[in-house]
C-alpha cells in the first residue's frame, strides 16, 4: 500500500470514530479547535490537487492528532496507529534529521514512486530556472 493509499485509509477511519461519537464535522472541528478544513483534508486524505493530477498528502503534526484523538475519544496512541506515523524511538531519529532541512526533504521525495520523483524534480527545475 502506498502513502497516498493509508492517507484514504486513515480518512475512513477517522470519519468512522467521528460519526460514531455522533459528531458533524464541524462540530469535531469546533470542539478540537483545529480547523474544519484540517478534518475535510484528512478525512478525503489529500490537502490540495494540483493540475495534471499532483495530490499533497494531508501531514498533520502530534498536536493535531492528539486533539482530534481527544473529541474522537480515543488514545492519541490509537490514532496515531492509523496514520501509521513512527513509533517513538524512529522519532527521536527523524528528530535529528529535521535539523537539516534538506535530509527530511530528500527522505520524503524518496518515499515517492518514480512518476512522482520526476514530477517533483520538475517543478523544482522550473522554479530555479524561473
Amino acid at each position: 500500500m502506498n502513502e497516498a493509499e493509508r492517507w484514504v485509509e486513515f480518512g475512513s477511519f477517522l470519519r468512522q470514530q467521528r460519526d460514531k461519537v455522533g459528531l458533524s464535522r464541524r462540530e469535531a472541528a469546533r470542539r478540537s479547535k483545529v480547523p474544519e478544513s484540517t478534518w475535510r483534508d484528512l478525512e478525503t486524505g489529500q490537502k490540495t490537487s494540483y493540475g495534471a493530477g499532483v495530490r499533497v498528502l494531508p501531514n498533520p503534526g502530534a498536536e493535531v492528532l492528539d486533539k482530534m484523538a481527544k473529541v474522537l475519544e480515543l488514545a492519541p496512541e490509537e490514532l496515531t496507529r492509523h496514520v501509521g506515523r513512527l513509533t517513538s524511538k524512529a522519532k527521536s531519529t527523524t528528530a535529528t534529521a529535521a535539523r537539516d532541512g534538506s535530509n527530511v526533504l530528500a527522505q520524503k521525495i524518496a518515499r515517492l514512486d518514480a512518476r512522482d520523483r520526476r514530477l517533483v524534480e520538475s517543478m523544482v527545475d522550473q522554479m530555479l530556472e524561473g
